[in-house]
């Protein structure tokens, strides 16, 4: 059963964040993305393979990532201006693992972790560069396939190597932006580095929820056990992304406004 779920769920969640981008455009598909879709699949399999007390210590380790995840969105947005997207991709790698090496190196509670993710997040939002977003274009047959495949290796490899690695070791792991370079290489590759742009304009502040959602884990998951700590984590995850998609929405709906208003 736990393997169906791993071989289905995660990349039907990338699947529908793809269909996503097609339909609303980059930036409403990085506010998606900023749901754990990958990582929270992967520590849910760590919580029913090797128990609570792994999953609460990885759900700890992958907040601290996220700096690596900020880091590497960042670094990619401002590759992307001058480089094709297969080169951008590595170099936005090494960003993830050189800040991931040295996040793991402090030993921060949940509570600690998660107000320096929230700085990271905050940080990586500022210093993105500015990009046009266009019009969605749709991608070639294939590119749907590709994706899923690419996300459900990653879980499956991560969750495979999970009792060998430990849980901080894989929590530190789980949050490798496969899904964001999923959609951000085939962005790129397709419409330009400005969707490329776009899409980490809507990732950064999707990522609230992520980082809440491993704090309520980190917290929760022992003393409430897997079933109602992944309902917490996932009813508080949801309602934070709503907020934010209304607000992006709202914000993206402005311009319309105002030109009408003056019509």
């Amino acid at each position: 059963m736990l393997l169906v779920l791993k071989l289905t769920l995660v990349p039907a969640l990338v699947l529908s964040v793809s269909l996503a981008a097609r339909r609303w455009g980059p930036k409403v598909a990085g506010v998606l993305t900023g749901l754990p879709i990958v990582s929270a699949p992967a520590l849910f399999f760590f919580a029913v393979e090797q128990g609570t007390a792994f999953a609460s210590e990885a759900s700890r380790a992958v907040l601290m990532s996220l700096f690596g995840v900020a880091a590497s969105g960042v670094t990619y947005a401002w590759v992307a201006r001058r480089t094709p997207w297969w080169l951008a991709l590595p170099i936005s790698w090494s960003a993830f693992f050189v800040m991931i090496v040295l996040a793991q190196r402090v030993r921060w509670g949940a509570t600690v972790a998660l107000l320096g993710a929230f700085a990271a997040i905050a940080t990586g939002h500022a210093l993105l560069p500015r990009a046009t977003a266009k019009k969605p274009a749709a991608g070639p047959a294939w590119d749907l396939p590709l994706r899923c495949v690419a996300a459900m290796t990653l879980v499956l490899s991560v969750t495979a190597l999970a009792e060998r690695l430990g849980p901080t070791l894989s929590g530190a792991l789980t949050p490798f932006p496969v899904a964001i370079s999923i959609l951000l290489g085939f962005s790129h590759a397709q419409q330009g580095a400005d969707a490329a742009i776009t899409f980490m304009r809507g990732f950064m502040p999707g990522m609230w929820s992520f980082a809440v959602f491993c704090w309520v884990l980190a917290v929760g998951i022992v003393p409430l056990g897997t079933a109602l700590g992944f309902a917490l984590a996932t009813a508080t995850a949801l309602a934070i992304q709503a907020t934010v998609l209304w607000g992006t929405q709202r914000v993206a709906r402005g311009p319309e406004v105002r030109r009408a208003g003056g019509s």
